[in-house]
């Protein structure tokens, strides 16, 4: 049975959203992001960075959630979140890395704010991070026009980037210059398979 490390509560969660997606079992190994079990030199033997989530499939051991999604996806998926063409498979990345790379960082930054200032945030962190997503979310936002979905029909760039610029909400960013992001994020985080995960923390 594939094995993931990590906590609802962490980029773990994408990866249960999708093994839920693919129908797939798995057995949830909970560990805390920033916790003692992360930073074992058991753990480590498997995730040398000591961050979560890990997969295990049998003997083999992956970290890295984009990394994840793509193995699941392509080992398990049968056409799946994925694409059938190579143009749409190079959309699907092109998007899950303008995320990553542009919206992922302003996007935790707000969310570590929320969650670990103790009620006295961070003012110039917060505007820078928000400064950041106003300047990157306009191509997402036109990307999303007329359309439930980045590429076609549902896909991991979906489940991960959603996922991620949901973070930027529990802070109180404001979505409303952005509708067709706003509606995205709430239509991907109200899927069957995000309840029954988010579920699974409860």
């Amino acid at each position: 049975m594939l094995k993931v490390y990590g906590s609802v509560f962490s980029r773990a969660g994408m990866v249960m959203v999708t093994l839920e997606t693919l129908g797939l079992d798995y057995e949830l190994i909970n560990i805390g992001t920033r916790s003692d079990a992360s930073q074992s030199a058991d753990y480590r033997r498997i995730n040398p960075t000591g961050k979560v989530p890990t997969l295990q499939d049998g003997d083999f051991f992956l970290f890295e959630t984009q990394a994840i999604l793509y193995y699941l996806v392509r080992k398990y998926g049968k056409g799946r979140l994925w694409a059938d063409t190579p143009q749409a498979e190079a959309d699907i990345l092109r998007w899950s890395l303008y995320i990553s790379n542009q919206l992922e960082v302003p996007a935790l930054d707000l969310l570590l704010q929320f969650k670990y200032s103790g009620g006295q945030p961070d003012q110039q962190i917060i505007d820078n991070a928000a400064t950041q997503l106003q300047r990157f979310l306009p191509a997402l936002e036109a990307q999303l026009q007329g359309k439930e979905y980045l590429v076609g029909d549902k896909t991991i760039a979906d489940i991960h980037g959603a996922m991620v610029l949901s973070w930027p909400k529990l802070a109180g960013f404001d979505y409303s210059p952005y509708p067709n992001v706003d509606q995205w994020i709430s239509r991907i985080l109200a899927s069957p398979e995000n309840k029954k995960v988010a579920a699974a923390a409860q």
